[in-house]
């Protein structure tokens, strides 16, 4: 009888092509668990930055505005708890040294924080490109944007080594949201 396949996670590199791809179409290909969850949690920031967006052309709309709140209350909730998975995924993949330097973020908020930059690259691109004049000066935001890209994914790429080699540990994210009345 064989062993069931040792997931792994992926390179930051495919993560970003992931989020890229998802932004281009709607597909979805064979990813590993780990992807899976990337991926949602990129669909549930796009569906959260595209509910903000839509409530800015409808500022003084006092209903508009309170169900959009409620709106991007859920998917911030949503969004707290899919960090919360990759996480645990991440922590099951990797055998931590528990006496390692933590880090002070853990994988999966830079995952979160990755998917909203590749998220602004990309509408950047998108109103950069436009066909009415870039009177906003997108373009010239695209080089700050993509090095800070870059630098993020260089980041995350030494976090996960450290991580491996035990250098480096974490705390899985918890969201311990008070909600006072």
């Amino acid at each position: 009888m064989s062993s069931p396949p040792v997931e792994r996670l992926p390179s930051v590199v495919d993560v970003v092509t992931h989020f890229r791809s998802a932004l281009a179409d709607s597909g979805r290909r064979p990813v590993s668990a780990v992807t899976e969850l990337l991926l949602d949690l990129h669909e549930n920031n796009l569906a959260q930055w595209n509910r903000e967006d839509s409530i800015r052309s409808h500022p003084t709309d006092d209903a508009a505005v309170a169900g959009a709140k409620r709106d991007i209350d859920a998917l911030n909730t949503r969004r707290h708890h899919l960090v919360e998975a990759i996480d645990a995924a991440v922590d099951r993949v990797i055998t931590q040294t528990a006496s390692a330097t933590p880090a002070t973020e853990s994988p999966a908020m830079v995952f979160d924080r990755l998917s909203i930059l590749v998220i602004r690259i990309h509408f950047t691109e998108r109103a950069a490109g436009s066909e009415r004049p870039d009177r906003d000066g997108y373009g010239a935001r695209l080089p700050v944007l993509r090095r800070q890209l870059t630098t993020m994914q260089a980041a995350l790429d030494a976090l996960l080594d450290e991580l491996v080699e035990g250098k480096k540990c974490f705390v899985p994210h918890q969201s311990l949201k008070l909600y006072e009345s």
